[in-house]
């Protein structure tokens, strides 16, 4: 699998919408390419960072109409 078709999958990759055979090819390259490592990590952090300022938000509105 080459750098640009593992970049194009990375988010279906974490949401786990992959085939188990395609899954299984972005491992391996992710296992061989620093390049893509770091791609997935920032994609990673973007969505943690957004889920957890949603959840923060929800929380915060829950406890001002408390």
């Amino acid at each position: 699998m080459s750098c640009r078709d593992t970049i194009h999958l990375i988010c279906w990759y974490l949401e786990g919408r992959l085939s188990s055979v395609v899954e299984t090819e972005i491992k391996r390259h992710l296992e061989g390419c620093s390049d893509c490592r770091v791609v997935l990590e920032a994609a990673v952090n973007t969505l943690d960072c957004y889920f957890n300022a949603e959840h923060a938000e929800v929380a915060a509105d829950a406890f001002r109409a408390a």
